[in-house]
């Protein structure tokens, strides 16, 4: 099956401290700010090209990055794989940039469906999708997704595991872990 999964992300490069791993890959984040509220996104770029250009920037330089959601497979944790940089953060309306659209299977979450932030209640699911992924292998990606509405959380109890569903949002960090999750907006 072909999935939807597309993220756009603006505001400012944030460098990570390398850790002892050789990575293929430069981790970072962008600081999103928005009506008060910082987020952290994880970053990661595989392309060297992008990873040069990410590598001379200055901390704190505006940034636009482009790509797809994929759950690291050592933690599960969620990043954003680059596609594309600018170094232009904002758009021609002077406005920050954070969507994200995906496509795939609803996968229910065994442990802490449910938990409530400072935004309210919310029930916690994951996106599945199953991709090509390099030399040949299937890569399964567990896309974690919070929702808050009230009405599309009660929808979601019409849902199975394993259902297509869709989801549209914006990217965000958790306050109390600095995990990244999908905070829904539309849900399909």
């Amino acid at each position: 099956m072909n999935y939807f999964n597309q993220v756009i992300v603006s505001g400012l490069l944030h460098h990570l401290k390398s850790g002892t791993k050789n990575h293929d890959y430069f981790a970072f984040s962008v600081r999103h700010e928005e009506d008060g509220r910082k987020d952290f996104l994880n970053a990661r770029a595989f392309d060297p090209a992008i990873q040069e250009k990410l590598k001379s920037l200055q901390e704190n330089s505006p940034i636009r990055v482009k790509g797809v959601l994929h759950s690291s497979i050592g933690s599960g944790e969620l990043y954003l794989a680059v596609q594309e940089l600018d170094l232009e953060s904002e758009t021609d309306s002077g406005e920050l940039e954070n969507s994200v659209k995906l496509s795939g299977d609803m996968h229910v979450i065994k442990a802490q469906t449910e938990g409530e932030t400072g935004l309210g209640k919310y029930t916690r699911f994951a996106v599945k999708q199953e991709t090509q992924g390099t030399e040949g292998r299937v890569r399964r990606d567990f896309l974690v997704v919070r929702v808050y509405d009230e009405a599309m959380r009660n929808s979601l109890a019409d849902k199975a595991d394993g259902q297509p569903i869709t989801v549209e949002g914006t990217l965000r960090s958790s306050r109390g872990s600095g995990v990244n999750y999908v905070l829904c907006t539309k849900l399909d």
